[in-house]
């Protein structure tokens, strides 16, 4: 082979190993933006979710254990409904009215109930 030819196939791997090193480095930059993006899409959750899914699930409690006859532990769990059905009447200013006289008045029951035991 002639030093001609030579130089250029030198030159045509190293520039095809640039451009493989470039192409690699670009798609693991972008791999790892969407990761960050997606990272930050999940733990930036509604505030106002979070409370939904609290004052939801301090209700099954409370209807769970006062099944159970479990009173003093469904009444804990009937005031923390109410709290959360609370801040979400404060947070979403018309809304979730009906879900916190609801949980007022089963609070209500269950202390009428301990009561009478």
């Amino acid at each position: 082979m002639d030093d001609d030819l030579m130089m250029k196939l030198v030159s045509g791997a190293i520039t095809g190993g640039l451009v493989a090193i470039v192409g690699y480095a670009s798609v693991a930059r972008r791999r790892r933006q969407v990761a960050r993006a997606e990272a930050n899409q999940t733990s930036t959750e509604d505030p106002t979710q979070t409370l939904l899914r609290h004052a939801e699930e301090a209700d099954r409690e409370r209807d769970e254990l006062a099944a159970q006859g479990r009173l003093a532990d469904a009444l804990f769990h009937a005031g923390e409904a109410v709290d959360h059905w609370t801040a979400l009447t404060q947070a979403r200013v018309g809304r979730f009215q009906g879900e916190r006289q609801a949980a007022l008045r089963r609070q209500e029951e269950l202390r009428s109930r301990a009561g009478s035991v």
